[in-house]
């Protein structure tokens, strides 16, 4: 973790300067300003361990008010860095290829801009993330199933409940929740987000929701930075019945919760059991539905449906590009083979940044039809 936290750091650190000299290269800035200047850019660096010390200490309004300032110049500042080099390389090649000086002259112009398309797309992707759309599938099996064959499995994965989700934000994505009547509740990982100690009443929002077949969650990475068992008393109160590498039969559906390999990474994990030993080893009479919070998947694990999270389809674009680099399953429905099928989510909430650009928020509707059973 200090080693990821580190490499955060130091890339942020140069985007963040990156910034900076462009600015100085434009305005020219006195000696005073620059002081200033840096002061602030050093705070906003700090600003994600600022916020969470600051949490400890339970000062939640001053923890909030930093985290949206440091989360809303967090994604100007990637964006800025991408558009000024997108710009600067169109202005060199422009250059190159047509000899002209006047347009190697329009450095301060293009900035400007870069500066406004960033301003514009945080506004946008600000309110785009709280326009939660609902993704839907029809799955077809040949097994059986209560409810006259069909089953309606609502899926929602990454909401990230905090500082900046909760109340209302949160009011609106367990609404659209409500809208579907699902008959199963899956909760993929990073329900929550940082401190715990004041996102009580939160819960009693989560357990309003009551589906026939229950509701079913598994931890995510997030889970574990936030504290794993403060993070599970919170989902069970939320009325979640919590599967870390354990299963659970109902409607014809064998639900399997895989933990998150964020726990055995840290050490907190001893003696996991592999994946291939939570699957039944042959295809048996009940559908087979693992949760996975990372949407890694073993090729040769039996189930019928994978369902996934934890990449935010990149948030803010252009990071879906780096996602993808990582998970070859970034987002989508993806088909394996007969019978056996992923779905990794773009996720209903947001982290660091409130804000989504151009890979909106979603909670997935997957409404499983098969045969009529008990």
């Amino acid at each position: 973790m200090i080693i990821v936290l580190l490499i955060f750091l130091c890339l942020y650190s140069g985007i963040n300067f990156y910034a900076f000299f462009q600015a100085k290269n434009v305005f020219h800035f006195s000696g005073t300003t620059e002081i200033v200047i840096i002061t602030l850019l050093i705070f906003l660096i700090l600003a994600p361990i600022i916020i969470r010390i600051i949490e400890k200490f339970h000062r939640e309004t001053l923890a909030r008010s930093i985290a949206y300032l440091g989360s809303f110049w967090m994604a100007f500042v990637f964006l800025f860095f991408f558009l000024n080099i997108t710009l600067d390389t169109v202005r060199y090649v422009f250059c190159f290829f047509y000899q002209s000086k006047e347009i190697f002259l329009l450095k301060n112009i293009f900035f400007s801009l870069a500066v406004f398309l960033s301003i514009i797309f945080v506004v946008y992707g600000f309110f785009d993330a709280r326009r939660i759309r609902v993704k839907k599938l029809e799955i077809h099996t040949d097994k059986s199933l209560s409810n006259n064959g069909k089953i309606r499995i609502v899926q929602i994965s990454d909401v990230h409940i905090g500082l900046i989700i909760r109340n209302k934000r949160l009011k609106v994505i367990l609404d659209r929740v409500k809208e579907e009547k699902p008959d199963i509740l899956v909760s993929t990982g990073d329900l929550l987000d940082g401190e715990l100690s004041y996102v009580t009443p939160e819960a009693v929002q989560l357990a309003e929701i009551k589906p026939m077949y229950g509701k079913y969650a598994i931890p995510g990475n997030h889970e574990y930075y936030a504290g794993i068992e403060e993070a599970m008393e919170f989902t069970k109160s939320a009325g979640f019945e919590i599967l870390r590498d354990k299963s659970r039969q109902v409607a014809g559906i064998n639900i399997i919760g895989r933990d998150d390999i964020t726990g055995r990474k840290l050490g907190l994990i001893q003696n996991s059991p592999h994946l291939s030993e939570l699957l039944p080893a042959t295809p048996g009479n009940a559908f087979i539905l693992l949760l996975k919070h990372q949407p890694a998947v073993h090729e040769d694990a039996n189930f019928n449906l994978q369902l996934s999270g934890h990449t935010h389809n990149g948030q803010i674009f252009p990071f879906k590009l780096v996602t993808r680099l990582f998970f070859h399953l970034n987002h989508g429905y993806y088909k394996l083979g007969e019978n056996k099928s992923v779905y990794v989510t773009s996720g209903a909430g947001t982290w660091g940044p409130p804000v989504r650009l151009f890979a909106p928020p979603e909670i997935t509707v997957i409404d499983l039809i098969g045969k009529k059973g008990n």
